[in-house]
């Protein structure tokens, strides 16, 4: 599972109250026409893709002070296909939602470890110099079809198409980015993980964290809070309290959480301490951790 799966899985209400009742919805003052309109039908992918644009540009803002744990979905994704392309006792590998594409299986790898490698080389240029350009888009369109494999297990039958609109609509939130909002002083963790507290959950990382603000990053095209959103935050900060970050915990930076939406440019944060006083989130943990010792966090 993941944090969000355990929040958000039908049988666990129980925990939703329990956020709901403990953590009252913030005062959200943000108000903003939507800048970047969806110009892709693509939406799944394209947020994945600007997650990884996203992670590029951190790292290339904050290149001392950057803190990477563990390796991308991506890498992990395109090793369980080749294993499935090279298992396979036919030469041809069924691809599509509805099975209704067919690749050659040696064509379907070259193709495979050739963008891989280029998008592995566009990510290094672009962390070095800073240059945005379709190529490095379109790497990440490719390396976010990747991931969806990696969770679906679905071979997507576009893996060699990369459309225009999806670049285009992720350039368009590229240029929303205020970039000093996101350089960091101290440290800059991307991608973070929790200890204890993401193993208790099956698995979880969060997007970033910059100094001592967590963020979360949302490709939607309103600007509201909702509960959802609030619940994964908070539940990323529970986890933090309970195995700090990274394979550290003693470190526990968390001071403010927030929500980055691409769509309007805008960051909202928020000082936990407005969510909830110290005894309200200690209690908290307590209760999450007994809560989550009775469930099965690998059931779907």
């Amino acid at each position: 599972m993941s944090l969000t799966s355990v929040i958000k899985h039908k049988n666990h209400q129980e925990l939703r109250d329990k956020l709901k009742t403990e953590f009252l919805r913030p005062n959200f003052p943000l108000k903003s026409e939507i800048k970047a309109p969806p110009l892709s039908s693509s939406v799944t992918t394209v947020g994945t893709a600007f997650d990884y644009l996203m992670r590029f540009l951190l790292e290339y803002l904050n290149k001392s002070l950057v803190q990477l744990d563990g390796i991308w979905v991506a890498d992990m994704a395109i090793e369980k296909l080749k294993l499935r392309i090279q298992s396979s006792e036919s030469n041809e590998i069924i691809a599509g939602f509805h099975r209704d594409m067919v690749y050659d299986a040696r064509d379907l790898t070259n193709s495979l470890e050739s963008q891989y490698a280029k998008a592995k080389s566009n990510y290094e240029k672009y962390v070095s110099d800073g240059i945005l350009t379709d190529e490095l888009i379109s790497s990440t369109v490719f390396l976010a079809k990747l991931d969806n494999y990696f969770r679906s297990s679905v071979i997507d039958s576009s893996f060699y198409l990369h459309a225009q609109e999806d670049i285009d609509d992720l350039k368009a939130m590229v240029a929303l980015i205020d970039q000093s909002k996101f350089e960091a002083k101290h440290h800059c963790y991307l991608n973070p993980t929790f200890g204890k507290g993401s193993t208790l959950v099956g698995g979880a990382d969060a997007d970033l964290i910059i100094d001592h603000t967590l963020i979360d990053i949302k490709v939607t095209r309103y600007l509201k809070l909702e509960r959802d959103y609030l619940n994964q935050i908070l539940g990323y900060y529970v986890l933090s309290l309970i195995g700090g970050v990274n394979n550290n915990p003693a470190v526990k930076p968390v001071e403010r959480v927030g929500i980055y939406f691409a769509r309007h440019g805008e960051l909202w944060t928020i000082p936990v301490d407005e969510l909830g006083d110290r005894n309200q989130f200690e209690s908290f943990k307590d209760w999450f951790i007994d809560y989550v010792s009775t469930i099965d966090v690998n059931v779907k």
